[in-house]
């Protein structure tokens, strides 16, 4: 018997890649919080340790992000197109983010034009600016949907200084991990992030912004118990990637299993699986009930789930 005002299960999907977390305490929906006291952000004591965190943080959601749009986003065409890395620099020592996200903007209106003779952004991306101590500003960007453009074209569109091609092996997790190392404790010089960023009164700034139109990560949280756990662990046992736990005082002790998941009939069946779950919380969550899981053990004892989740009526929403 579980309660269904609250969750002990989350599932991630970014792209291909699950992420199930089983928590060992119960976290309770904030439906009906008041006085929700917010801090000042930038006015913590522990402000390193902060900005350290929020680097974990941003570096995992550019991981989902890229995980998500990788091979996934087709050009203003339709046509599917091989993702590109450029790295965008300045002649001139600008220092204002402003300005030169300007810039940014500006060329990627160019290029667009360039390319497909629209006046709007067309280019789907993800950039991550890096700072450097003098006030020098790069762009790191990764294209998700742009076509072959000759390097000296690219050079002449940007028109504020050096660009850099960068190859990356084409698979998810090496571009991931190649873009994400640009937020990092340190610059690519070497000097500390948190340095400069305190110097240039950025600890609240973003480490990183995307285009509109991405494709973000699903998360679903969930009540189950130990068994229908076990049960869909072993289901999705074969793609098993990683597992590791951690703890802490605020969630306690926390069990995380990843999983890699090319069959898209197998992500039919989970999604429809979580989704008939979260159906019978939704319908009771105002009613001091509690969920009794013992028939969906039974449909994962089925040999056939499709015949109780009936596919073919139901379309997952990624």
């Amino acid at each position: 018997m579980i309660d269904i005002m609250a969750y002990n299960f989350t599932i991630k999907k970014a792209g291909k890649k699950f992420t199930l977390k089983k928590y060992n305490q119960i976290n309770y929906f904030n439906y009906a919080s008041k006085n929700k006291v917010v801090g000042n952000k930038g006015k913590s004591e522990n402000k390193k340790d902060n900005f350290l965190k929020s680097l974990i943080r941003a570096r995992q959601n550019v991981f989902d992000i890229i995980s998500c749009n990788i091979n996934n986003v087709p050009d203003f065409y339709g046509n599917p197109q091989l993702p590109k890395f450029l790295t965008l620099t300045f002649k001139e020592n600008i220092t204002d983010s402003s300005t030169a996200n300007l810039e940014f903007t500006n060329f990627n209106k160019r290029l667009s034009y360039h390319l497909y003779k629209t006046n709007k952004n067309v280019l789907k991306y993800i950039c991550i600016p890096e700072f450097q101590k003098r006030g020098a500003i790069h762009f790191h960007v990764l294209y998700f949907n742009m076509p072959y453009v000759d390097f000296k074209e690219i050079e002449n569109i940007w028109g504020n200084g050096f660009i850099f091609i960068e190859s990356v092996k084409d698979n998810i997790e090496d571009y991931a991990k190649y873009v994400a190392k640009y937020i990092n404790k340190e610059n690519s010089k070497g000097e500390d992030n948190f340095d400069i960023y305190v110097d240039k009164n950025m600890l609240n700034q973003k480490r990183y912004f995307c285009s509109r139109g991405l494709h973000r990560p699903v998360v679903l949280k969930l009540a189950i118990d130990n068994d229908t756990y076990e049960m869909i662990t072993s289901y999705l046992k074969s793609f098993h990637i990683d597992n590791y736990t951690y703890e802490n005082e605020f969630i306690g002790k926390v069990e995380e299993n990843s999983y890699e998941i090319k069959s898209k009939e197998v992500i039919k069946i989970l999604f429809l699986t979580i989704k008939n779950i979260m159906k019978d919380m939704h319908l009771i969550y105002n009613h001091p009930l509690k969920l009794d899981y013992e028939k969906i053990k039974e449909y994962f004892k089925m040999k056939d789930l499709c015949d109780w989740l009936n596919p073919t009526k139901e379309v997952a929403p990624w």
